[in-house]
């Protein structure tokens, strides 16, 4: 029996290993495969290839966009180049150039060791350790960057192979004729570098523009010295040092250069870059870098977008000014991102005004360095009340399981430190419901609302949902302040864009993107991008409360509320926020609570975007006006094809139903007899929360017994007087208020949570009978003694009656009759009861009889 169990465990482990075997053979011959491939067909003229980068929309199907504009692929001999230009960049990217063989080992173990003591120590620098061959071979052959295996062995073979067909020199030409060498189109190769940054020819480069020029290959955008001149400094004074190092230049010459500004070398201002498009242009040359690892200015290929030419142009023309919307001043900035809400595919972007090729966005922001330095191309900004409907609100029905019945809270609330944040009318609400909440965007009831999610889940949670949505939460530190835009850092339209299209798509989250697909010309390879975005797609919150949320916003929309007025009257079944944001209490220059940024977002069943106007971070000035509400209703026009939109918002799930409440009662009951009507609402319910009928109606609707109460009459008047109604409040109005003792304060609002306070306040009843028990008078006092406004009509006997009773007369007590006899008549009779406030009283006769 042992023996059989030893073979079957060698039999196994035999099994295991021959597939393991098998399937690194397999991997070894896919790989070899490929290679073999790339060596078969290797040729100098594919490496030397100069065509540019294209961009082609696919909505259009045309061709909208190239990487060479204004000629800056303009190539260079070798002969052409200064001994300087080549001296400085093998310092800086391959010391061993012309020695090795198209594999240097001893520089990537110098690199690998470098790289630690820099991770460890920050001593020295942070390096690659790929050779200029390699880095060639890379940009032709494995645009995906993936850090492979496979590539590094293909890119090592493929180098070897280069250096021995092509001659050093011609490498170096190659190199640097495809090399990107700073921001946009303009910088890319040594002839459009040297004519970008210093406005001269190759041949007339000088050893401190050779040292800016090859500090620049190891991070473009960053040393970029009209972008960062600082670190451009820095980084050239680096070179100048491994040149020295090296032996290209002395250490007199090294540190004569360094004495040298580096703007005193550059030209005034670089070649203005800016072409039709050019927003949505760099919007996917970012993109298309940061998934894929190489940029489309310096390999050639073919992306294929979803830019839409007439939302764009549209876009385009609110920028330069040509569209009728009033800024404030030149200073004043603006960026907006529209997108398709069924799939994630950006179709406009506005990355600001007077935009530049590359340059900073405020439409959208590097993702995942909030706080960071590396947060080079956009900006992130407060963002107002633009988010309520998802953090505060869509987040109760999600969590909290809320009917769009469901009564939220604006009442004051310490944050913290005895900071109590205001609205924007210095007055609190009490119990609204959420249409008011938003419509209004008060800030208490969003406060409030979060905080009870957070409650119920906790902040770690709430943090996931808002990625969930598509935020970069980097850095955040969430708290109920966040519902009303109080942020640590912010937001940029692209991520409202995209966190509203999952409310108007039915709850679904698409990452926000610009490309469908990507061809290397120089292969053939096709990257799709597009249909990953699709693959990954995640739910960011239930249909149900993506219904729920959306149907509060688009009916008051549809009412053309307040600031919806516009977007409500194009008819597009749009959902909408409005928000801003304030200087903090601390600002300077008289700065301190003045408006800030101006948000305006929106979604319908085909597009949402999302609008932001502000100043830059350097410049510090109150903002004002309605310009982000401008710009969102233009883009709402745009987004209509033929006057109208294409699709519909999904259907009414089937776990939410339509339902009638009692107003403000949690958990959710239906309305019962003596229910006013001001007390009943209807609305969306989820199934698993809807309300149900209350079996404890009865001790809601108890009042207490009246033991005593009297009546006399003075003249034709009368005079009542009961026992005092215990509580006091009852009888008050207390029902229906609630007071809030906040930082010291006191605010007494509306509150409709206690059940009791449905049928009104409690009431000393009063009729008055003839002797043939006919009534003739009938009224509700709030005091237990009055005179009442009623003059009884001729001398006689009459019957006065007292009791308690609700307003709503759903329940009274017992009642207690009292004869009084008038000796006189009234001069007039009074035509209509009027309930008495007065306290006059007298002596009371007459017979009393308890009912």
């Amino acid at each position: 029996m042992r023996k059989l169990k030893m073979k079957k465990n060698v039999k196994k482990k035999t099994i295991i290993i021959t597939t393991v075997i098998a399937v690194a053979v397999a991997a070894t011959l896919w790989v070899g495969v490929g290679i073999i491939y790339d060596l078969i067909t290797f040729s100098k003229e594919k490496l030397v290839s100069d065509e540019a980068s294209v961009q082609i929309s696919e909505v259009s199907g045309e061709k909208y966009y190239s990487h060479n504009n204004n000629g800056t692929r303009k190539n260079v001999s070798y002969d052409d180049i200064p001994q300087v230009m080549i001296d400085a960049v093998v310092s800086a990217e391959d010391s061993r150039f012309f020695k090795h063989n198209g594999f240097d080992l001893p520089r990537i173990v110098k690199a690998a060791m470098g790289n630690v003591t820099y991770k460890l120590l920050g001593v020295g620098t942070y390096s690659g350790g790929s050779t200029i061959t390699q880095q060639v071979i890379k940009k032709v052959y494995y645009p995906d960057a993936q850090k492979t295996y496979a590539r590094k062995i293909g890119e090592v073979i493929l180098s070897i192979r280069a250096d021995a067909t092509v001659s050093k020199e011609e490498l170096m030409e190659i190199y640097l004729n495809k090399i990107y060498f700073g921001y946009g189109n303009k910088a890319i190769g040594i002839y459009a570098a040297s004519h970008y940054y210093f406005d001269k020819e190759v041949n007339e480069l000088t050893l401190p523009e050779a040292a800016l020029l090859a500090g620049a290959l190891n991070s473009p955008n960053q040393y970029d010295p009209f972008n960062n001149l600082e670190l451009a400094q820095k980084r050239r004074d680096i070179i100048l040092d491994l040149m020295v190092q090296h032996g290209y230049i002395t250490e007199k010459e090294c540190e004569d250069t360094k004495a040298i500004p580096v703007e005193n070398t550059l030209k005034y201002a670089p070649v203005s870059s800016s072409n039709q498009y050019q927003a949505y242009a760099d919007m996917v040359t970012r993109e298309v870098y940061a998934k894929t690892g190489y940029d489309p200015n310096s390999t050639s290929m073919t992306i294929y977008t979803y830019m839409d030419p007439d939302i764009q142009q549209g876009l385009d023309d609110i920028a330069s000014g040509k569209t009728d919307v009033s800024f404030k001043d030149e200073d004043i900035q603006a960026g907006a991102v529209v997108q398709d809400v069924e799939n994630g595919r950006v179709v406009g972007v506005m990355s600001g005004r007077n935009y530049s090729t590359m340059d900073i966005s405020y439409a959208y922001a590097k993702a995942g360095v909030k706080g960071t330095d590396e947060a080079n191309y956009g900006t992130v900004h407060q963002p107002g009340s633009s988010l309520k409907p998802i953090i505060a609100y869509a987040s109760g029905f999600e969590y909290l399981d809320w009917s769009t019945t469901q009564l939220v809270h604006d009442i004051p609330t310490d944050i913290g430190n005895g900071k109590v944040p205001q609205n924007w009318n210095n007055t609190f609400h009490g119990d609204i419901t959420i249409k008011e909440a938003l419509e209004d965007s008060w800030n208490g009831s969003a406060i409030t609302a979060l905080q009870e999610v957070i409650d119920e889940v906790g902040t770690d949670e709430v943090t996931k949902y808002m990625e969930g949505f598509g935020f970069d939460m980097t850095n955040e530190n969430l708290k109920s302040g966040y519902a009303m835009g109080s942020w640590e850092y912010g937001t940029t339209p692209q991520e409202i864009a995209n966190a509203y299209s999952a409310i108007a798509n039915g709850g679904m989250h698409y990452d926000s993107h610009c490309v469908d697909k990507v061809v290397i010309n120089a292969t053939g390879q096709t990257i799709y991008l597009d249909e990953k975005v699709q693959e990954s797609a995640t739910r960011a919150i239930s249909e149900s409360s993506a219904f729920m949320i959306r149907s509060i916003m688009t009916e008051y929309v549809s009412e053309q509320y307040g600031s919806y007025k516009n977007i409500g009257s194009q008819n597009i079944q749009a959902g909408a926020k409005t928000g801003t944001s304030s200087y903090s209490s601390e600002a300077t220059g008289g700065l301190a609570g003045k408006a800030k940024d101006y948000w305006f977002s929106a979604y319908t069943p085909d597009y949402s975007w999302s609008v932001w106007v502000g100043y830059p971070d350097t410049i510090k000035r109150e903002n004002s006006g309605s310009t982000a509400n401008r710009i969102g209703c233009i883009i709402g026009e745009l987004c209509q094809k033929d006057g109208k939109v294409k699709n519909s918002y999904p259907s009414q799930p089937d776990d939410v139903i339509q339902d009638t409440a009692v107003k403000g009662i949690t958990p959710y009951i239906k309305p019962f007899d003596g229910i006013p009507e001001s007390r009943i609402i209807t609305g969306y319910f989820k199934t698993s929360n809807q309300p149900k009928t209350s079996t404890n109606t009865s001790l809601s609707t108890s009042i207490n017994q009246l033991s005593s109460f009297t009546a006399s009459v003075t003249g034709a008047s009368i005079n009542v007087s009961f026992t005092p109604y215990d509580p006091e409040s009852a009888t008050q109005g207390g029902g229906n208020t609630k007071t809030y003792h906040v930082a010291g304060k006191d605010y007494t609002l509306p509150y409709y949570g206690d059940l009791s306070s449905i049928y009104g306040v409690i009431q000393y009843k009063v009729q008055v009978k003839d002797a043939s028990g006919n009534l003739l008078y009938e009224v509700g006092l709030s005091t237990p003694q009055a005179t009442l406004e009623y003059q009884l009509p001729t001398a006689g006997n009459y019957t006065v009656v007292g009791y308690y009773a609700y307003q709503t007369n759903v329940a009274q007590s017992n009642q207690i009759s009292v004869t009084v006899n008038a000796t006189e008549g009234a001069v007039y009779q009074q035509p209509s009861a009027q309930e008495s406030n007065g306290s006059t009283t007298t002596n009371t006769t007459g017979n009393t009889t308890v009912q």
